[in-house]
């Protein structure tokens, strides 16, 4: 009888669980929007560039961490690649899996930012840990890297290819 009523409590919290998942998310329940990343005319000096590359290492070599620019999802960097995001000159937030390595920057038109993406170790799963990096550094590191993959491309209108013209004006 004891176990009835055990396998009975299972499946009615189950069910529950279950039924809370598929519902319908309340409007009012979610969090008000951030702006966005404001996209700058291509060639134009009054964009920032962020430049984010992540080394060619044998560990975490299968894992691609998202990178988030104010919360929002701009790409995935895979192992020994790179990418340019167009930015306002602004303050932004930029993020990966680990919520901890939180970077904030303000921004300057015409100003070029690298950040590397860092592969940590975790109980689970490895997730990509940011580092700002000088930009005698970066430029050097980051031209060492190949593009990253179109499928791999979140926000397109962010991203600015290697074909075509510098975020802004040297």
């Amino acid at each position: 009888m004891r176990i009835l009523l055990v396998f009975g409590a299972i499946l009615v919290f189950s069910t529950a669980m279950l039924a809370q998942e598929q519902a319908p998310p309340n409007p009012s329940a979610q969090p008000t929007q951030t702006p966005a990343p404001a996209q700058a005319s291509s060639g134009s000096s009054d964009a920032a560039c962020l430049h984010v590359y992540r080394q060619r290492r044998y560990t975490g070599s299968a894992l691609a961490p998202s990178i988030y620019v104010d919360d929002r999802q701009i790409a995935r960097v895979g192992n020994g690649r790179r990418v340019t995001i167009r930015l306002t000159p602004a303050a932004h937030t930029m993020r990966s899996d680990d919520k901890s390595s939180a970077i904030s920057l303000d921004t300057k038109a015409g100003q070029d930012y690298y950040i590397r993406v860092d592969e940590e170790t975790g109980f689970w799963k490895g997730h990509g840990r940011l580092t700002l990096v000088l930009p005698e550094q970066g430029a050097a590191e980051y031209k060492l890297q190949k593009p990253i993959e179109e499928d791999r491309k979140i926000n397109k209108e962010l991203i600015l290819g290697d074909s075509e013209a510098p975020c802004h004006a040297n």
